[in-house]
C-alpha cells in the first residue's frame, strides 16, 4: 500500500493565507466582468494606500521636517528611521513580490511535483520536520513581533494615558494633535499595524520556507546515496533483478530528484533575489540605526522599558537577517555535500558504463547551488559577517 503523498504546499500555505486573509494577494479569483474583482481592485486600492502610502510618508515627513528644525536628536532620529525602513521594506517586498507573482506560482507547482515525494519512513520525517520548521518561523517571527509592537503602539501609550500619538507623523494639512484628529489618528496607528506587521512577516518568512524545502529534498538525496548499498540490495530482491540492474533504476531516480532540485533552487533564486536584496541592504541600515539609537539614549537605568525594546527590535532584525543568510548557507553547503556521498556509494564494481556517468553526475553536483540578492551578493553567513563588520566600523566611527 502507498504512503499517502506529502503535502508540500504546507511550506508556503500560511504565509499565502495570511496575505489573502487581509485581501492582498496576488490574484483575484473573479473574471473583469463579475463586480465582485472591481470591488476587489477597489479594496486594494484603499489598503494599499492606508496601510503601505500613508503612514510611511507621514512619519518620513515628520522626520524631514525634524532634521530641518536643528532641534533633532539623535535618538529619536535614529528611531523614526527604524520604523521608516522597516515599512519601507515591506512596501518594496509586497510590490517586487507582485511583479513575480507568475515565478511564486512556478515555484508553487514546483512543489508539488512528483520527484519530490517519497515512500520510505526516513525520508518522509525529514521532508515533515522541514514543513514544521517552516510554519514554526512564520508563528515564532509573527508573535515577537507583534509583542514588539503592542507594547511600542499600545501598552507604552497606555501607560501614558495616549498623550501623545504612538508614532510620530506629520499629515502636512492638518496638526495631529488637534483634538478634533488626535483620536482617528491614535486609533488609525493602531489598527493599520496588525495588517502592516503580517504583510511583513508573511514576505519575510516565505523566502525562509522555500529554502527549508530545498534543504530538506537535499538531506533526502544525501540519505538515500548514503543508503544506496541497502536500497539496491533491497530492489534488487523485490524486483528479482541483478544489483547493476538495480543501481541503474535508482541512480536514474536520484539524478531526476537532483534535477528537480536544482530547477527549484533556481526558481527560489527567481522569485526570491529581489525580497533576498532589499532584505541585506535594507536590513544594514535598519541595524546601523538601532545601534546608534541604542548608544543615544541617555541614562539606560531610568530609560530601561525604551532600551529593552530597542534591543528587542535589534535583535529581531539580526536575526531576520541571519536566518536568510543561515538558510542560504546551508543550502550552498548541503548541495556540495552531495558530490562526497556520491562517491562514498559502491560504484567500484559497477560496469564501466555506469561508472562514466557516476562521474558525470559527481561533477555536476560539484557545482555549488548558491542563492544570490539579485546576482549581487550571496546569501550566505560570510555575506553576514562582512554585513556585521562593516556595519560596527561604521557605528564606531560616528
Amino acid at each position: 500500500m502507498k504512503s499517502p503523498r506529502i503535502d508540500m504546499y504546507r511550506h508556503i500555505s500560511i504565509q499565502i493565507g495570511a496575505l489573502k486573509f487581509f485581501g492582498i494577494w496576488f490574484y483575484i479569483p473573479y473574471s473583469k466582468k463579475n463586480v465582485w474583482f472591481w470591488i476587489n481592485i477597489l479594496t486594494r486600492i484603499v489598503l494599499g494606500i492606508a496601510v503601505f502610502v500613508i503612514p510611511t510618508s507621514a512619519q518620513l515627513v515628520y522626520l524631514i521636517r525634524l532634521i530641518v528644525s536643528g532641534n533633532a536628536e539623535i535618538q529619536e532620529v535614529a528611531g523614526i528611521m527604524n520604523l521608516v525602513l522597516t515599512e519601507l521594506l515591506a512596501s518594496l517586498r509586497l510590490l517586487d513580490l507582485r511583479l513575480r507573482r507568475d515565478l511564486l506560482t512556478k515555484l508553487s507547482d514546483e512543489l508539488m511535483s512528483e520527484e519530490f515525494q517519497t515512500e520510505h519512513k526516513p525520508q518522509r520525517k525529514i521532508l515533515e520536520k522541514a514543513i514544521v520548521l517552516s510554519r514554526r518561523l512564520f508563528i515564532v517571527l509573527l508573535s515577537l513581533s507583534g509583542m514588539d509592537i503592542l507594547v511600542h503602539v499600545v501598552l507604552v501609550p497606555a501607560l501614558k494615558n495616549f498623550e501623545t500619538l504612538p508614532l510620530k507623523m506629520d499629515f502636512i494639512f492638518f496638526d495631529v494633535n488637534d483634538e478634533k484628529y488626535f483620536d482617528f489618528i491614535c486609533a488609525y496607528q493602531i489598527l493599520y499595524k496588525p495588517m502592516m506587521l503580517t504583510t511583513f512577516v508573511a514576505l519575510q518568512t516565505l523566502p525562509w520556507a522555500a529554502m527549508s524545502c530545498a534543504i530538506s529534498q537535499l538531506d533526502v538525496l544525501i540519505y538515500n546515496f548514503e543508503n544506496m548499498k541497502e536500497f539496491v540490495k533491497a530492489t534488487a530482491a523485490e524486483r528479482n533483478c541483478g544489483e547493476n540492474e538495480a543501481f541503474k533504476e535508482i541512480f536514474k531516480r536520484y539524478v531526476l530528484h537532483h534535477r528537480a532540485i536544482l530547477r527549484f533552487v533556481s526558481s527560489i533564486q527567481a522569485a526570491f533575489s529581489g525580497q533576498l536584496s532589499s532584505t541585506l541592504f535594507i536590513s544594514a541600515g535598519i541595524v546601523g540605526t538601532t545601534g546608534v539609537q541604542v548608544f543615544s539614549i541617555e541614562s539606560p537605568l531610568k530609560n530601561f522599558t525604551e532600551v529593552i525594546w530597542v534591543l528587542a527590535y535589534f535583535v529581531t532584525i539580526t536575526c531576520n537577517l541571519f536566518i536568510d543568510c543561515y538558510f542560504g548557507n546551508t543550502v550552498t553547503g548541503k548541495s556540495l555535500h552531495v558530490a562526497t556521498v556520491v562517491y562514498s556509494c559502491p560504484w567500484i564494481e559497477l560496469p564501466t558504463h555506469l561508472k562514466k556517468n557516476l562521474v558525470l553526475f559527481i561533477a555536476k553536483t560539484q557545482v555549488p547551488l548558491v542563492i544570490t540578492a539579485s546576482k549581487l551578493v550571496p546569501v550566505s553567513l560570510e555575506t553576514f559577517t562582512k554585513i556585521a563588520l562593516r556595519t560596527n566600523d561604521k557605528r564606531s566611527n560616528n
